[in-house]
């Protein structure tokens, strides 16, 4: 009998690990996390590999409808997630905004989209890559619901 509360221990302590280990994000924590990973993942020299040689190299909103290579899709690590490298947690897929000039300066997305944001008034940010996801109803000029929810706090 011992033994037996034994084995049914250990089984439920194993499903609960293995369990635990594929958590499933909702889509606001799931963008989140995504979102997150990649910003210490990707460079604009990444994102420029990926875009191919007869894109423009101008810094504006482009969306993530590029092929992640595996490598960049393991050092993003993520666990089972309702977001990937390519959409967030509804399905879209990411904006991101890259500097390619080197300047360390990027358009503000606030100001891009059409129509812009009301009161958005910084016309650049001092960062090399902007990455945001349009939120639920994927329409990336509703500022309301996108995340992150405001890019010039």
């Amino acid at each position: 009998m011992i033994v037996l509360i034994i084995a049914v221990l250990a089984w439920f302590f194993v499903s609960y690990l293995s369990e635990k280990g594929t958590i499933d994000y909702g889509p606001w924590n799931g963008t989140n996390f995504m979102r997150s990973r990649m910003y210490g993942c990707l460079t604009p020299e990444y994102v420029a590999s990926k875009i191919g040689p007869s894109s423009p190299r101008d810094e504006t909103l482009m969306r993530t409808d590029w092929q992640f290579d595996d490598a960049m899709v393991q050092k993003i690590d993520m666990p089972r997630n309702v977001a990937t490298p390519n959409k967030d947690g509804w399905g879209s897929l990411w904006y991101i905004i890259c500097d390619f000039n080197n300047d360390g300066k990027v358009p503000n997305p606030e100001l891009l989209t059409v129509p812009p944001k009301s009161g958005a008034t910084q016309k650049e940010l001092f960062n090399r890559l902007i990455i945001f996801s349009a939120g639920p109803d994927g329409n990336p000029a509703t500022w309301e619901d996108n995340e992150p929810p405001s890019m010039t706090r």
